[in-house]
């Protein structure tokens, strides 16, 4: 799955990248990694407003929620969507529909299984450029307070080789658009050879990867601390592959 990815850029590289707007990030704090756990906001792009960037919160919150309870409650389990049940789960059929957007990120974290330990991987892409996940969002309106909560939910895939390695315990890995997919996962109707397409697991000659410090799992880990996402080798024979 991914609960946390890499997101040290700069607006104007999205700018550069995407070709968007990014007032909305005047004052976001890019940083080493981001935990979904700790509910933030980040860079998104929609369907409905592709020409700007919107800063939402990580985990979905389908509009059908009926209090601010049940509302923290399903978001819990929306920080990912499965790629083969979006047309099925309550919480992911509308948003697959009709709310499907980019998140932006520059690699994801991933732990693997060894033994007793997890070891944790930063995974980028080759060139280490900025990318988009798959992402699919709703807004939810609290009627208590009036308030509006747009959140997303990343979307993810079987794994490919190298990252059925890595997320050894699960097997799974984000949506990473191809560049030539980006623009047809935000059409209005998408069709399903189309999806099929999009939902193929990412080529692992185009990603790179390398262990890091177990530093990222404290609670009290510094995400600005570039020593963050340092090489570390665990094995004294050279790396896993």
């Amino acid at each position: 799955m991914c609960f946390t990815i890499h997101i040290h850029s700069s607006r104007d590289a999205i700018e550069k990248r995407f070709g968007v707007d990014t007032t909305a990030l005047q004052d976001f704090q890019f940083r080493y990694f981001v935990r979904a756990f700790d509910n933030p906001r980040l860079p998104v792009i929609t369907a409905s407003e592709p020409q700007r960037v919107q800063l939402m919160n990580w985990g979905l919150i389908p509009d059908w929620a009926k209090d601010r309870e049940q509302a923290m409650l399903v978001r819990k389990g929306t920080y990912n969507a499965r790629a083969e049940s979006l047309e099925e789960k309550p919480s992911f059929r509308k948003a697959y529909e009709s709310g499907r957007c980019w998140i932006i990120a520059s690699g994801f974290y991933e732990w693997q299984h060894a033994g007793k330990s997890k070891i944790p991987w930063l995974i980028q892409l080759k060139n280490e450029d900025l990318f988009a996940f798959a992402g699919i969002y709703d807004t939810w309106n609290d009627k208590s307070t009036g308030e509006s909560v747009n959140g997303f939910s990343i979307v993810t895939t079987r794994a490919n080789p190298m990252m059925e390695k890595i997320h050894n315990s699960g097997k799974r890995m984000p949506v990473i658009l191809n560049q030539d997919m980006e623009k047809i996962w935000l059409e209005p109707v998408l069709k399903k050879d189309e999806a099929s397409s999009i939902f193929l697991p990412y080529g692992q000659d185009l990603m790179k990867s390398h262990t890091i410090g177990k530093k990222i799992t404290d609670k009290d880990a510094d995400p600005n601390d570039p020593g963050i996402i340092l090489p570390v080798d665990y094995y004294t024979n050279g790396t896993l592959f």
